[in-house]
């Protein structure tokens, strides 16, 4: 073939299709489609390249070499999302080996989402984790040097298991590598070379144990699998390219040797490819530059920000339930496509649809591959949006089976197929808009400032109605929407980034420090590139960065730097970057801390990228005029918009390409891989690239839809148009969810930051909730709120006496905001967060010594803190001098206003859409709706039986205890009754029970040990949670709050399950831990001022969960499994299982395991199971033989203690009191059935 330069080929693959894209040497685009091979995706790379080289030949006359092919793939993301990736061994620090289960020890979701949160298993099983005896100190010094002899031996187990790579990450490798390094030969001699060893010093250098180890760990899941595919790639392509380079996730290109040593920066690579293309379709050549992105496909859209050219990104990526800390476009995903399956549920009378999704096979039902569920596209064939055939004629859809899926759910619903085909595009409208705003707001910006461009398969189909929603105008739909991702991928260029931890304050900085630094990353990236790129010399674009903070603060801000930034003095360049931090936080958070605070650099960043000139694209043809030929009309037919008929007109998208053609609405634009909706009331206009620019048409008096004015014309319309509702709650439901990201966002204490204590709500004029997780405080609020309440008052309280225990101490802060709407109040918005410090006698206003409420903190009764829109600034002033982290508490303060603002805009926008009747009586109805549904629930699924449970606070910390806390449930109808009788009165102190965080970097201490505890779980059949162990090695002197529980009652298991393992608390002074004389000291659970020495230890192991069911029915192949993670000891199945583990490979020995279980069911007493709760003994044995079991003497009997207080007058203590002295303690009844 003849060679011939300046043909640039873009290739992406995505689950059904794999797009090409060839630019010309003129700028004009070439465009395939073929069948994705999911076996092997360079298959279908190569049946691409050969179907548009036919193309080219036939059309250009051109058959050489492609200047480059650069290719957009998902091998590194199906691996890790089909856990099919390569098996990995993991080498971890001594006593850190449950590094990836811990993770950071949060769960998404808010503060109660552990109830339903599955966890994800860890990528590396425990059974493949090995403890390497080392360790080095967060400032790189060598603390323990590694045993090579002890860690050889650790190895065998996992030599056996016959790993393909080994990832190693040590704690604090990233000050000093020299034990990877080492570990690394080890591992090189014991495996041979065929075992892919990847370090954490040479994938992310980088503070953060977790973030490394799992960024690490899915590097060499991947490496093995990515290094085979692009071996074969550049085979395959051998004869069409010299140059091969891949997508990364942050949309530039790397090159096949780095993709295949790094593959974890290439997980999302397809994604990325739609964003770059839209950055330099329409940003880089049309006059809009800022741009949200919406990506529709077959089972979720992805939705990005392009705030002026660049896309906007984030530093990790999340594939599936895994992050990892790699560069990447940010782009966020919902369930929400095509495939997207509409649900109706009877019970609750609502329409639901998606995350479910019908995928390729079965499909959509008018796919006729025999599925019959309505989905989205069935909606969209139904109400004439789609035409009956796609990809230019090569795709039928069978309108019947999409009509009768669609006519399913309507007949469920009481309504016409077409209204309820309009519900379930309502609905993904509706999840697409809530997801693209919190895409917006979460970088700081409003969506009414930017333009919407749709792409993928669905996208345009959709992208007028959501650009309606969100004010942002045009609505751009760029040329064969549905390849966009390959043309991105033609058009991008290579880049190198490298990073390292750098953490200092402001105040210790020099440039000098800085040019060093910068200059040695700089190197190193300029050498990669010159070797990727095969030059010498070649045209670089350098950028330096740096990731900062406030100091104490969570999250950082990414600020850029150039040479000549570098060049100044220190004072002058600090100046510049703390004025460059200072807009970035305003613009992201909303406000800005003064100067006297000092910043922290975490990490400094250097990126090369390629600085050759950009690709570009040929401007089309000018059309004659503003009306494109009649020849360019395919059909004209009835589609429905807002429960009417109109005609519309379907064009073709090829014969009205001309720059200056505009089309009216109703209409539809198809083309082979996509369809573009007009609505009625909307033009759309060719630009010169191709693109379609939407936008509300000027001869429309009106795009708004009509509204009912009266209470009694809205409840009707409600009654006969049950969708809106649920469109309202949907709305809601997305209102709530940007509240919480504001609260995250814009928060510096880590309660809220870290585990999201923070609660929100949205309620009616009445105070009744209408979305929320913690249920309404208004209503205590209006009840004993005397004063006023006028448009802009904002109101702050923490008081738990009259918010009548909505909040139950006065670290949490609630916001509440009445919103208005024309005049009057259509609800309330409120918010509260745990803020850090409220004063009190102790750091953190919680101390187990307060007798008063006086001494837990600063008391906020309800006040304004706005006032008709007026800032009380004195009372701010008043909150931050009494509070011992006054900046941590304004940023709080400052995200519940902001929360709460954001929610009263958001409904006074969902009035303008709906008017403010059919808001209040859509609202109603929704409130009668969750109430009948509740109802229903409660009188068909519960018993008559009164049920009833006790459980305890061990102590008070002053060895009194423990405190019960009863509660009986009796269904009375459609109602439940609960009764707290019988619980004890309130304590003469504080009961707590607070987390705490250390981390080595900002505390003189040093964490030997963060690990499991095998057998501390209740055996059953469902195994309790295991403890956790954590030894804090204190380097200096000084005090520590200990405030835990659960040292004197056991965990109980339920149903034969057995309890859980008490916590524990101790000491060893005189650096005496790891000696032979340990000096080791017994601790209560709760106790403040605790005195530490240097090289004292203390052991904090938390309480393990309860097991539930019958321990000898748990599999045994499970039990087994968890003796090799070292979740269960050998002793532990066989006592507590019955179950008999082979010492040497982990298997079940049947016989014995069959043989012993029989003999444990033999010994069982006959009562055995009568007994529901199980707390491991009567709770006068439990008290008899504490000090034997925990060396620590039972509390004293609360009804023991003559109590004092204004509480002790009330009936009800007195007899609780009484009642306790003459039983002589609690009558449990632990035999009810569950």
């Amino acid at each position: 073939m003849a060679e011939t330069k300046g043909y640039r080929l873009g290739v992406d693959v995505g689950g059904t299709f794999t797009d090409i894209c060839v630019i010309t040497p003129e700028g004009r685009t070439v465009r395939a489609k073929v069948p994705t091979n999911v076996t092997d995706q360079s298959i279908a790379v190569k049946e691409g390249v050969d179907e548009v080289r036919k193309i080219l030949k036939d059309n250009y006359g051109w058959d050489g070499l492609f200047e480059y092919i650069h290719h957009g793939t998902t091998t590194a993301t199906n691996a890790i999302l089909e856990g099919k990736g390569a098996k990995t061994g993991l080498v971890v620090t001594a006593g850190h080996k449950d590094v990836l289960a811990f993770r950071r020890s949060q769960i998404p979701g808010g503060l109660g989402a552990w109830i339903n949160w599955q966890q994800p298993t860890p990528i590396v099983p425990l059974e493949r984790t090995v403890e390497a005896p080392e360790r080095i100190s967060i400032q790189g010094e060598v603390v323990r040097p590694l045993d090579q002899e002890s860690f050889r031996e650790s190895l065998k187990d996992l030599k056996r298991q016959k790993p393909d790579a080994v990832s190693v990450s040590l704690i604090n490798s990233f000050a000093n590598p020299i034990h990877e390094e080492e570990v690394r030969r080890v591992l090189k001699e014991e495996f041979g070379p065929d075992v892919e060893v990847v370090t954490s010093t040479e994938i992310l250098p980088e503070i953060q144990e977790y973030e490394r180890t799992v960024t690490t760990t899915a590097n060499a899941i991947v490496k093995p699998i990515v290094k085979r595919y692009m071996q074969g790639l550049e085979n395959l392509l051998a004869s069409d390219t010299n140059t091969i380079r891949i997508l990364k996730s942050d949309g530039d290109l790397t090159s096949v040797s780095l993709a295949g040593q790094q593959p974890v920066n290439i997980l999302m690579s397809g994604p990325a490819g739609g964003v770059i293309g839209v950055g330099h379709v329409v940003s880089k050549n049309t006059p809009y530059k800022n741009l949200i992105t919406l990506d529709m496909g077959g089972t979720s859209t992805d939705c990005a920000l392009i705030p002026g050219t660049n896309a906007v990104l984030r530093r990790e990526t999340i594939v599936g339930s895994l992050t990892v800390k790699a560069p990447s476009v940010d782009v966020r995903t919902v369930g929400a496509g095509g495939g997207s399956i509409a649900n109706y549920n009877t019970f609750t009378a609502a329409l639901r649809v998606g995350p479910e999704s019908a995928g390729a096979t079965p499909g959509p039902a008018c796919y006729g591959k025999g599925g019959n569920l309505a989905t989205v596209t069935d909606a969209n064939l139904v109400l004439g949006y789609l035409p009956t055939k796609l990809l230019g004629g090569k795709f039928s859809l069978d309108v019947d089976a999409a009509a009768n899926a669609v006519n399913n759910i309507a007949r469920q619903m009481g309504m016409e197929a077409t209204q309820a085909a309009e519900g379930i595009i309502d609905l993904v409208n509706e999840t697409m808009y809530g997801a693209l705003r919190l895409v917006s707001v979460e970088q700081g910006y409003d969506p009414r400032d930017f333009a919407l461009v749709a792409f993928g398969g669905a996208g345009p189909l959709h992208a007028n109605a959501v650009g309606k929603l969100l004010g942002s105008f045009p609505v751009i739909i760029p040329p064969a929407p549905g390849i966009l991702c390959a043309q991105g991928d033609a058009t991008t260029k290579m880049s190198h980034e490298q990073s390292c931890t750098y953490i200092k304050l402001f105040s210790t900085i020099s440039t000098e420090d800085l040019r060093t630094m910068y200059d040695q990353l700089k190197v190193s990236c300029t050498e990669t590139m010159m070797e990727a790129l095969g030059e010498k010399s070649p045209a670089l674009r350098i950028a330096y960065q740096a990731d900062m903070r406030y100091k104490g603060q969570a999250l950082t801000l990414t600020v850029d730097m150039n040479a000549e930034d570098l060049g100044s003095e220190t004072s002058a360049l600090l100046s510049a970057l703390r004025q460059r931090f200072a807009a970035a936080h305003e613009q992201q958070f909303s406000f800005s801390l003064p100067d006297a605070i000092d910043i922290e650099i975490m990490r400094l960043r250097v990126k090369t990228t390629d600085a050759t000139p950009d690709v570009t694209i040929e401007a089309i043809e000018a059309a004659p005029g503003a009306t494109p030929p009649e020849s360019a009309v395919i059909s004209r037919g009835p589609i429905v918009v807002n429960g009417q008929k109109v005609e519309a007109v379907v064009w073709d998208r090829a014969l009205i390409t001309k720059s200056g053609y505009q089309v009216e609405g109703p209409c539809v634009i198809t083309e082979m891989d996509s369809n573009t909706l007009i609505l009625p009331g909307f033009v759309g206009e060719i630009d010169n690239m191709g693109n379609i620019l939407i936008q509300p048409s000027e001869k429309s008096d009106t795009w708004s839809d009509e509204l009912t004015d009266t209470a009694d014309s809205a409840r009707d319309y409600v009654s006969k148009n049950p969708l809106v509702p649920t469109l309202i709650a949907s709305a809601l439901g997305s209102i709530r969810r940007e509240m919480d990201t504001l609260m995250l966002r814009c928060a510096m204490s880590p309660a809220i930051r870290e585990q999201q204590d923070e609660f929100n709500v949205i309620t009616n004029p009445r105070g009744q909730m209408l979305v929320g997780q913690f249920g309404s405080f208004i209503g205590q609020f209006l009840e004993n709120w005397k004063g006023t309440i006028e448009e802009g008052d904002i109101f702050v309280t923490n008081d738990v006496y009259q918010t009548q225990g909505a909040v139950s101490h006065l670290n949490d802060v609630i916001v509440l905001l009445p919103i208005w709407y024309h005049g009057k109040i259509v609800g309330w918005a409120a918010n509260f967060g745990h803020l850090t410090d409220v004063q009190g006698k102790v750091p953190g206003s919680m101390s187990i010594g307060a007798s008063t409420i006086f001494e837990d903190g600063l008391q906020i009764p309800s006040v304004k803190l706005y006032s008709k829109g007026e800032f009380n600034s004195s009372l701010l002033d008043v909150f931050m001098r009494n509070s011992r982290i006054p900046e941590w508490f304004q940023s709080d303060l400052t995200a519940l206003v902001a929360a709460c603002k954001t929610a009263a805009t958001r409904v006074c926008e969902l009035c303008d859409r709906y008017g403010i009747e059919v808001y209040r009586a859509a609202t109603d109805y929704l409130l009668e709706r969750c109430h009948s549904a509740i109802g229903e629930i409660i009188e068909t699924k519960f018993g008559n039986e009164r049920s009833s449970f006790t459980d305890f606070i061990d102590d008070n910390g002053h060895g009194l205890g423990p405190w019960n806390i009863s509660c009986s449930m009796q269904k009375e109808g459609n109602r439940l009754i609960f009764d707290w009788d019988g619980t004890a009165p309130q304590s003469n102190t504080t009961i707590k029970s607070i987390p705490t965080e250390n981390i080595e970097l900002y505390f003189p201490l040093r964490i030997e040990a963060n690990e499991s505890v095998p057998d501390s779980g209740g055996a059953g059949f469902y195994r309790g949670g295991n403890a956790q162990r954590t030894l804090y090695h204190f380097l200096c002197q000084g005090e520590v709050s200990l405030h835990d529980d659960r040292w004197l009652t056991k965990p109980w298991g339920v149903n034969g399950g057995e309890p859980g393992m008490r916590s524990k608390k101790g000491i060893w002074r005189n650096s005496s831990y790891g000696t032979d004389k340990p000096d080791y000291q017994i601790l209560p659970s709760k106790m403040d001022h605790l005195v530490v020495k240097p090289g004292d230890v203390l052991e904090w192991v938390t309480w393990g969960g309860g097991g539930l069911g019958d321990p000898l029915t748990r599999p045994a192949e499970i039990v087994a499994a968890e003796v090799h993670r070292k979740l269960v000891t050998f002793e532990g199945a066989r006592k507590n299982y019955g179950v008999v583990v082979d010492r040497d490979d982990f298997s079940v020995d049947t016989e014995a395991t069959e043989k012993l279980r029989a003999n444990m069911r033999a010994q069982r007493p006959t009562t055995w199971g009568d007994l529901t709760y199980n707390r491991g003994g009567t709770l006068k044995e439990v008290l008899a033989d504490a000090e034997m079991e925990t060396g620590q003497t039972a509390p004293k009997p609360v009804w023991e203690e003559t109590p004092y207080g204004p509480h002790v007058a009330l009936p009800y203590v007195k007899n609780w009191y009484k009642m306790m002295r003459e039983q002589e303690g609690f009558i449990l009844d632990d035999f009810v059935k569950v």
